[in-house]
């Protein structure tokens, strides 16, 4: 990989600049020509007609990854861009400004290669190309929340049997509580059975931040397990409403699949002996921290430290 980026840089720039009749490559530009080199996403792009051959498949492929490099918000805005900077045109395909498809064109792609899944199978074929025989040291599995403008679809409570009261009949069994997706994604095998029990549907997401205040917001989570360096391997989404422990195991599941690790390393969130168990069944030692609400102990001695606390400030 290394030698790869010292011959981009010694002899693909210089001569992109002599193309692109440019004094110097923005840094910008360079991370993009880079990303572009390595993820090859026109590899992915499969189109099969015999009449009426889409268009600008690979052209708008391109700009989509430079509009996430250039951190552009709205597809106008890019559109935009592409018009006015000639370097960006020319690195996504287009030589000249008439040749930018419209914007109603771009929005059809963008969902196209959307449904595709262009993006997440060139980041699954990068990472079994040059991470597949690597061994890292630990794999951390956390959660971010992403925030949408898009009402939050209601949940449908079902209705939960209640015991009748007192003692049950002599062979009559009380009714138990529904399986949580952690008890029930124990027994599975894959990770597509395991995902089919996580809701993708927008909700509403509730989350303690790190200065211990409640967050709220209506959209989705993007679970991510990441390597040493902070190198994403797996990446999922979900529901806001759905609870990062919910899709541990199958960030685990595919992780595995994927490169070659030692440590699983999770935060308070995750702790259940049915992670903890899957990750040894994995061949990996967990690393999960306690949640005080799960352990007595913990909650006893963080009560006590307040306390100390608050007496040394009286």
């Amino acid at each position: 990989m290394l030698l790869r980026i010292v011959n981009q840089e010694n002899s693909l720039f210089p001569i992109l600049k002599e193309d692109l009749q440019l004094k110097a490559l923005s840094h910008k530009e360079q991370k993009l020509i880079k990303i572009l080199d390595f993820a090859e996403i026109e590899k992915n792009l499969t189109v099969v007609s015999i009449t009426n051959t889409p268009k600008d498949r690979e052209e708008i492929a391109r700009a989509f990854i430079a509009k996430s490099v250039y951190n552009i918000q709205t597809t106008r805005d890019l559109i935009d861009r592409l018009k006015n900077d000639r370097t960006l045109r020319i690195l996504c395909g287009w030589r000249y400004k008439s040749n930018i498809p419209s914007e109603s064109k771009f929005s059809r792609v963008f969902k196209e290669l959307s449904v595709l899944q262009i993006a997440a199978k060139t980041h699954e074929r990068f990472v079994k190309e040059y991470l597949e025989h690597t061994i890292f040291f630990y794999n951390a599995t956390d959660a971010t929340k992403i925030p949408l403008r898009v009402k939050p679809v209601k949940a449908k409570k079902e209705p939960i049997p209640k015991n009748k009261r007192g003692r049950p009949k002599k062979g009559e069994t009380p009714f138990s509580k529904k399986p949580t997706i952690l008890q029930q994604q124990r027994t599975m095998t894959t990770t597509k059975e395991m995902l089919s029990l996580v809701s993708t549907k927008c909700g509403v997401g509730v989350k303690q931040n790190s200065k211990g205040n409640r967050e709220v917001w209506i959209g989705g989570k993007l679970h991510i397990s990441a390597v040493d360096g902070d190198i994403p391997i797996t990446a999922f989404y979900s529901g806001a409403n759905i609870h990062d422990s919910s899709v541990a195991l199958p960030l685990m599941n595919e992780t595995s699949q994927r490169v070659s690790y030692l440590y699983d390393l999770q935060d308070a969130g995750y702790d259940s002996n049915n992670i903890r168990d899957f990750s040894k069944k994995l061949n990996h030692r967990p690393l999960i921290d306690i949640n005080p609400k799960n352990s007595t102990e913990l909650k006893e001695k963080i009560e006590l430290k307040l306390e100390e606390q608050k007496k040394l400030k009286c």
